[in-house]
């Protein structure tokens, strides 16, 4: 005899996650590359932003992808740079999308 219930007695029900798992994981790493952005050299600054624009976009999270470019852009410059109007801008833009999937 065969209980038709038992097959479905071990099985769970997992929901899925409510935010995309891609979305979770760049916003962690995001938040690490800025704190060490803010502590190298800007050649280094300018592969963090660049690894960070390449995650963004692999997330499709254009807002950061595109202030992430433009830290990796004017990183790259030759002469003086002054990154903490760009740096806000990346910082706004991670905290708006941390918000958005908050609400």
């Amino acid at each position: 005899m065969s209980d038709s219930g038992s097959k479905s007695a071990g099985a769970e029900h997992v929901a899925p996650p409510l935010v995309p798992t891609g979305i979770t994981d760049m916003l962690h790493d995001a938040a690490a590359l800025l704190e060490l952005m803010g502590k190298e050299p800007l050649n280094v600054v300018a592969e963090l932003a660049n690894t960070l624009t390449v995650s963004a976009r692999e997330a499709g999270v254009g807002d950061i992808e595109e202030a992430a470019s433009n830290v990796r852009r004017l990183a790259s410059g030759h002469g003086p740079v002054a990154l903490a109007g760009a740096m806000r801008a990346l910082t706004d833009a991670i905290a708006r999308t941390e918000r958005s999937l908050a609400a």
